[in-house]
């Protein structure tokens, strides 16, 4: 299987003016030795952000800051709508001490406008910082929304602002249509800024001006499959399913860091071993050599994981959670429901974006946030993936099967109804009559003889023997064997399955609830014996940040997500059927990781 995989890393740029003008001085703002001197009068400052193409590409990519290049983001990803900087003392980096005083410039309104030169600009309005002057270094936020949570640290420093996790990345509204508009993307200094900000004998006219890289906190994950796809799988010859749609599975939601981190140790979130504005490093090989951490990478483990042995292991929002509680409800596949009905409804068929390099059109799943693990602690019941809904056309593998109805899978075979399988399994033709009829002999019988005439079923996948050993805990001696099965027929007994066959047409499965009859099935025929809600398969795919090359190792990095990348999955082909629910059953596909362009530098002379 060929994957192609790799990341960039900043994917907008903005520039800051800022324009310095006589009034009292301040002495609010504690600043270390060489740092911002007082007595030059307050600062005002001007963010302005310009739109810019996309970049070249690269070819198969294995990892690191490089990949497979760059797209520019649609108009509502592009959109900035308020801003705040964190200003601190220039001699600082963002590495430095985490007690630097910052002092935050929050911007209220963000306007679209002309440069003069056709591309689009925002423009902030011009503010008044309660600084001195001086030399300022700065982390610059895009997008921060209502949740003002600077305003509630009081001092605020370096350390706050470096540690600060975010949990609201974008905002999604439900349209009139049922679809989802995603607006308001928080977007974050990727870098140090190219020089610092001169807040010192400059004007309106000659404003002082720096340069900062910012990116998105979010993630996004699109996904092609076009046209109908043959099976491979011999046992369906001429079978094929459709893509219909797709889901975020293990979707990220606890919250990232405000700017990203790197270390070479995965079980370190702060100090010496980790670099704030680190790149993705690659050894000779072009592996990854260290990690991108979030906030709960040190405590993504096998442990951790287990969800019968434990309860909890982090708190968030002040509530204790297991690994389930890492992700959007609903969307961790092993704490999930097992219910094929429920499945049904979770896909989207996803919003056309078109890439403007290939002119090809995908479809846009949603987004996620930043989710990594160390490399020997990576499992499915952390990585982030896609699950796919299909449509599956059977062929000749099952003959009289109408599109689109419920059908059953036992091993390798397909069959139109329960009662079909137990008859093509047992080698009778008419299996609901063979079994009215053995049980109007077995009533004049013991309850041994039930029991012979179950273990003489060469398949039971539906569960008889257990069913007749329910009625005999039932019955009162042996002597009831015949007033218990009085009222036992075939269709009866389907009926305590939920199904109902007078009527093979969908659902099949009308007098109780899907989960039931498919968790009852399942455990009877020791997962064998699979329940096709409306002809529906699933599959899944493992979002990789980077490819190791290797199906039976996990390279650093390879099963991650990181911010401000496009996870582009393109299906290439289906082995065989997928499961009844989203399961261990993946399909093949191409994975393109893309590195978001959208503002670039620009001074403007204000």
């Amino acid at each position: 299987m060929n994957y192609i995989n790799k990341l960039l890393s900043s994917a907008l740029c903005l520039s800051l003016a800022a324009m310095t003008a006589s009034c009292s001085m301040s002495d609010d703002m504690e600043c270390p030795p060489d740092g911002p001197q007082q007595g030059g009068g307050k600062a005002y400052i001007q963010l302005s952000f310009s739109m810019a193409g996309a970049q070249g590409t690269r070819a198969n990519p294995n990892g690191g800051e490089d990949g497979d290049g760059e797209e520019q983001g649609q108009q509502s990803e592009n959109e900035i709508k308020t801003a705040v900087a964190f200003l601190f003392a220039g001699n600082v980096t963002v590495n430095g001490s985490a007690s630097t005083p910052v002092t935050p410039v929050y911007f209220s309104t963000v306007t679209p406008s002309p440069d003069g030169q056709g591309k689009p600009l925002y423009v902030t309005e011009t503010k008044q910082a309660d600084v001195d002057t001086g030399e300022y270094n700065l982390i610059v936020v895009a997008n921060p929304g209502d949740d003002h949570w600077w305003e509630t640290v009081s001092p605020l420093y370096l350390g706050d602002v470096r540690d600060h996790i975010q949990k609201t990345a974008w905002k999604a509204t439900t349209n009139a249509d049922g679809t989802t508009a995603y607006t308001d993307f928080l977007m974050s200094s990727a870098a140090e800024p190219t020089q610092t900000l001169k807040l010192e004998n400059s004007s309106e006219e000659d404003p002082a001006t720096t340069t900062v890289d910012v990116e998105r906190m979010a993630a996004r994950v699109d996904y092609r499959a076009d046209g109908k796809f043959d099976i491979k799988d011999a046992n369906y010859a001429d079978a094929s399913v459709t893509i219909l749609g797709a889901t975020i599975i293990n979707d990220f939601n606890a919250g990232s860091y405000l700017i990203k981190r790197v270390s070479e140790n995965p079980t370190k979130k702060t100090g010496s071993d980790v670099t704030y504005f680190g790149i993705e490093e690659t050894g000779v090989d072009g592996q990854p050599t260290n990690y991108v951490i979030d906030p709960w990478t040190a405590e993504k483990n096998s442990t951790n994981a287990d969800l019968d042995n434990n309860d909890s292991f982090t708190t968030i929002d002040g509530k204790p959670v297991n690994a389930a509680g890492l992700y959007v409800d609903g969307s961790y596949l092993y704490s999930g429901s097992e219910d094929p009905e429920w499945w049904s409804t979770r896909m989207t068929a996803g919003t056309p974006i078109t890439d403007p390099e290939d002119n090809k059109e995908w479809q846009r799943v949603g987004y996620t946030l930043e989710n990594t693990t160390a490399q020997d602690q990576t499992a499915k019941t952390y990585n982030t993936g896609l699950a796919f809904q299909a449509q599956f056309n059977p062929g000749s593998a099952l003959a009289g099967y109408e599109p689109g109805h419920t059908f059953f899978r036992y091993g390798d075979g397909l069959y139109t109804s329960l009662t079909a399988m137990m008859g093509q399994l047992n080698e009778q033709t008419d299996f609901a009559a063979y079994f009215n009829a053995a049980v109007e002999n077995l009533k004049s019988g013991t309850w041994a003889d039930v029991t012979a005439f179950c273990d003489a079923l060469s398949y039971d996948p539906v569960g008889l023997a257990a069913y007749f050993t329910g009625l005999q805990g039932d019955a009162q001696g042996t002597d009831a064997v015949g007033t218990t099965l009085d009222n036992v027929t075939w269709t009866a007994f389907l009926a305590t399955l939920g199904v109902n066959e007078s009527d093979l047409t969908d659902p099949q499965i009308n007098q109780g609830s899907v989960t039931d009859t498919r968790a009852r099935l399942y455990a009877s025929s020791n997962g064998l014996l699979r329940t096709y809600y409306k002809g529906l398969c699933y599959y899944i795919w493992w979002l990789r940040h980077s490819n190791d090359d290797s199906d039976v190792s996990n390279g650093k990095m390879e099963y991650a997500v990181v911010r401000n990348n496009i996870y582009k999955v393109g299906v290439s082909s289906v082995a065989s059927i997928g499961g009844d629910v989203p399961d261990d059953t993946e399909i093949m596909a191409h994975v393109y990781v893309k590195d978001w362009v959208l503002l670039r530098e620009e001074t403007l002379p204000m």
